[in-house]
């Protein structure tokens, strides 16, 4: 077993980079501490590493900010935590055709800030807005309540650059929104957790900045009326860019974005028709919107406890609300739910205790199990994560997922642990 100085001292003389060092506690992912954490300043530096990696069959977790690290499985090991901070630039902005190129290290938010300079930018709304990175953001396909209109990154992504495990660099996809035709390496490597390459760069489509925002927001709306409301949206012609739910006790917000008079008008017209659906609703703007918005992100995201995944019909949605309140309140785990009610996403904190925790998630892949629904395990203590499968069931996608990962990494270098299937 190689010590960790020794590890630290062979990366900086192979990578040729000073900015290596020993890990410790406070990098831990999931309660697992690196042994080195590299962070090349450039494509070169990762490639290197990438090869040392390969030579010695060290184990490579890449990282930006951090943010999603814990999401997924606990990795059995970390001799490399290979960091992406120094590569945090914007490539080309290439504002007429409303595409920008982006390094895996910038921030969401600085990029916005840039883009925001033409009146454009990436519209994304992920967990924790303010630190997490372009890298980590596509490795993890994480999307938030915008997705309703503008998708997730794997709708936005138009190319990508990566090293692959043997550190060759290698790009996919196009710089423009007409590319050529062909296998979309962009969106394989979108959401696979940095097992199949490690991203360097990603180009996607951007969107016009919105002039203003409005929000209707109704509380207190039983599971069913919930239902009621929401299809009342999505059957009507109006066009919010977020459309979400939380609690309980259930509350629904729909947002929209656009022109001062199509908001305007079309969050009328939410309001008279939630009002149709015998719901009650308000209209908020300015802080008291962003507040709202702040709030709904950190009853999720901004506290401590486990986190799940729901995915489900949305016609399902109501009958699962139901079901997950009854759920939180029988095991008094003071947990709360936020998601996307018009597409079936939704994220459940269920708390601290572990036991719980794990009760609540195999009760709702039971109850999910006929209607090809699913739950993954984002963030859980170490505890959680040895007691429960993390991804639950794959079906049939465990076969195809098994190929592409002994195509890509055949040595099981990237990640691991953090793709469902090894390679062993």
């Amino acid at each position: 077993m190689v010590k960790a100085d020794e590890l630290a001292a062979l990366v900086a003389h192979e990578v040729g980079d000073e900015a290596v060092k020993v890990g410790t506690p406070k990098l831990a992912v999931a309660g697992v501490t690196p042994l080195v954490v590299v962070c090349p300043e450039d494509a070169v530096g990762v490639s290197k590493t990438l090869r040392l990696a390969r030579d010695r069959r060290l184990a490579v977790v890449p990282t930006g900010a951090g943010t999603k690290l814990e999401w997924g499985a606990s990795p059995p090991r970390i001799d490399l935590l290979l960091s992406l901070c120094r590569l945090d630039a914007v490539v080309a902005h290439r504002h007429g055709d409303l595409t920008a190129t982006v390094q895996a290290g910038a921030s969401l938010k600085s990029v916005n800030s840039l883009l925001r300079r033409q009146t454009q930018w990436l519209p994304l709304d992920t967990a924790h807005p303010d630190l997490a990175t372009i890298g980590g953001i596509v490795a993890t396909n994480d999307s938030g309540p915008r997705r309703h209109r503008y998708g997730a990154p794997r709708d936005l992504i138009l190319g990508v650059t990566f090293a692959r495990a043997d550190g060759e660099v290698a790009s996919a996809g196009g710089i423009v929104v007409k590319n050529v035709a062909g296998y979309d390496l962009s969106k394989l490597l979108t959401g696979s957790f940095g097992s199949l390459g490690v991203i360097l760069e990603a180009t996607f489509k951007l969107a016009p900045l919105p002039l203003v925002s409005r929000t209707v927001v109704a509380k207190d709306v039983d599971p069913v009326t919930v239902g009621k409301a929401v299809s009342a949206v999505t059957a009507s012609q109006l066009v919010p860019s977020a459309l979400e739910v939380q609690g309980p006790p259930f509350s629904l917000l729909a947002r929209f974005e656009g022109s001062q008079r199509a908001s305007e008008r079309q969050v009328v017209e939410v309001v008279n028709l939630w009002q149709r659906c015998g719901v009650k609703s308000s209209i908020l703007s300015g802080s008291a919107e962003i507040e709202c918005w702040r709030y709904h992100h950190d009853i999720v995201w901004g506290r401590v406890g486990d986190v799940c995944r729901i995915g489900l019909l949305p016609t399902d949605m109501p009958d699962i609300l139901e079901k997950l309140g009854i759920l939180l309140r029988r095991h008094g785990s003071g947990g709360w739910v936020a998601g996307l009610a018009g597409i079936g996403v939704i994220h459940a904190r269920l708390g601290t205790d572990a036991g719980v925790s794990k009760l609540i998630v195999e009760e709702l892949r039971s109850m999910l199990a006929s209607s090809a629904g699913y739950v993954v395990l984002l963030r859980g203590s170490p505890e959680l994560r040895a007691n429960i499968d993390a991804w639950g069931p794959l079906g049939d996608a465990k076969r195809v997922m098994g190929a592409v990962k002994r195509q890509f990494d055949p040595n099981g270098i990237l990640s691991p642990g953090q793709w469902p299937i090894e390679v062993t």
